[in-house]
């Protein structure tokens, strides 16, 4: 059976590949702003340092295709993950997951958008 090969050029389809980034870079940024609301939603609350060290960063990536949600106080992955003397309390990971499926919908979303103009 031959083999099949499809090349798309970026001069092929004009715009495309800027079309699509800057949806993509748009959905990133929801993405982190979601799992940093996420994330502050369900983190244990003491003294209010561990939920106020969250925060998403775009600053200093070198994409805008890429962003960080930073724990800043240096036992959130005690909590995250627990210790022997105490027991995991997740929240990062589950702002994550809350946020993948929209995140995939989304990403979906914007290459059929980008394609179809």
């Amino acid at each position: 059976m031959p083999n099949l090969t499809i090349e798309i050029r970026n001069n092929m389809i004009p715009g495309l590949a800027g079309r699509v980034r800057t949806l993509v870079a748009a959905i990133v940024a929801k993405t982190a702003a979601d799992i940093e609301t996420n994330a502050k939603a369900v983190v244990p609350v003491d003294t209010g340092n561990l939920k106020n060290s969250i925060q998403m960063d775009i600053s200093h990536v070198s994409s805008d295709l890429h962003a960080e949600v930073n724990v800043g106080a240096t036992y959130g992955a005690y909590v995250e993950y627990g210790t022997v003397k105490m027991a995991a309390k997740p929240f990062l990971t589950p702002a994550v997951e809350l946020a993948r499926k929209p995140f995939e919908k989304a990403l979906g979303a914007a290459i059929m958008a980008a394609v179809k103009k």
